[in-house]
């Protein structure tokens, strides 16, 4: 099989010749991962680790610095804040296991009116150059191509600061939605044309607003889906609407809104983090593995970084016997991996998920 067709045997329930595998990595992870391997600067992990997805997107026509958060950085200010294309600001920070950047500025925090929600600048989609799009997916067309669009309810508590926009869906119910729906509407378009770029070429595109965490939801599941089920549903629809698969991503615990998904038309849930509330995949399989494909689960909040290179593979075969049974499985850990994580721990998952050596 192709990395594409496994791919899709995965996502149709077939059971593919192999799990197909995924990968991402902070930045200092690949470093060490190199070294650890003894790999140069131009070694492709993607080949080493037969990796069967690949990411295109577009271009920014015009950036202040390389260094941003999830969208492209406009504007740097004389104190270090990175302004992003929705007016939020970050600043870098270090940590003991990298470096990071972290939401330091919210544009619409505080006393607000409507008013203010209508003169806030937000991302236009003409700010990016859809033109290469086309070409890059059917160059990577032997694997499973998708694309990305960032999320509504996200951006507008980056936007407005979590406090006061949990308020506003409480007490403002008003002036929630007008903000929900000046930050929807530009993403709709964006993502449009994305998919319209990409063509037959794009298998699968993701919606990535994250609503859990460890303990659960972030809101009460009535709240979601009075104000967030609707949008979502559009998004999900743009994406049919093309004949792409839906991926939607959310850290944290997100099974009780399961079910409201796969009534909107989802495919495909990332990333799957078993230590948060109903999380655990077998039981994920078990209760939604027939609508649904699972994209990640292998822990990295305690397992990759802390357990021994035994403990994954033993880990990594339980998982592997269940959740690629029938297919309904991209294997992967549980997010991007991060520094903490030991290199030989990253070489005991792949070994086993692939059943070969890389090392």
């Amino acid at each position: 099989m192709t990395s594409k067709q496994r791919v899709l045997a995965a996502l149709d329930h077939q059971q593919p010749d192999r799990v197909p595998v995924d990968f991402g990595a902070h930045p200092q992870v690949l470093a060490d991962l190199r070294r650890y391997l003894g790999l140069g600067e131009d070694a492709s992990f993607h080949a080493l680790l037969g990796v069967d997805l690949a990411g295109v997107g577009p271009g920014i026509k015009r950036q202040a610095s390389p260094i941003c958060y999830a969208d492209p950085t406009r504007e740097v200010t004389e104190d270090g804040l990175f302004i992003d294309l929705w007016g939020v600001g970050f600043r870098r920070a270090q940590t003991p296991t990298g470096e990071y950047i972290d939401i330091a500025y919210h544009p619409l925090a505080g006393p607000r009116e409507l008013s203010d929600i209508e003169a806030h600048t937000y991302m236009d989609p003409d700010d990016w150059d859809y033109s290469r799009i086309g070409e890059t997916a059917v160059s990577l067309s032997p694997c499973a191509v998708g694309v990305h669009c960032r999320g509504t309810f996200e951006i507008s508590w980056f936007i407005r600061g979590m406090d006061d926009f949990m308020l506003d869906l409480a007490l403002e119910p008003k002036q929630a939605c007008a903000l929900l729906d000046r930050v929807q509407e530009p993403l709709l378009e964006r993502l449009r044309r994305i998919l319209e770029a990409g063509g037959d070429a794009v298998d699968i595109a993701e919606y990535n607003d994250d609503v859990g965490v460890q303990s659960g939801l972030m809101l009460s599941p009535e709240m979601w889906r009075r104000y967030l089920k609707p949008r979502i549903g559009e998004m999900f629809a743009l994406i049919r609407s093309f004949g792409r698969r839906v991926r939607y991503h959310s850290c944290g615990g997100v099974r009780d809104i399961l079910p409201d998904l796969i009534d909107l038309g989802l495919d495909i849930l990332n990333p799957v983090q078993p230590l948060a509330r109903g999380m655990e995949p077998l039981a994920l399989k078990r209760d939604f593995g027939r609508h649904i494909t699972l994209h990640g689960g292998i822990d990295m909040q305690a397992l990759l970084p802390h357990a021994s290179a035994p403990r994954v593979r033993e880990e990594t075969r339980r998982l592997l016997d269940t959740l690629n049974d029938g297919g309904g499985w991209i294997a992967c850990a549980s997010h991007n991996l991060q520094p903490d994580t030991p290199p030989e721990n990253i070489v005991a998952m792949y070994e086993t998920l692939l059943g070969r050596d890389i090392a």
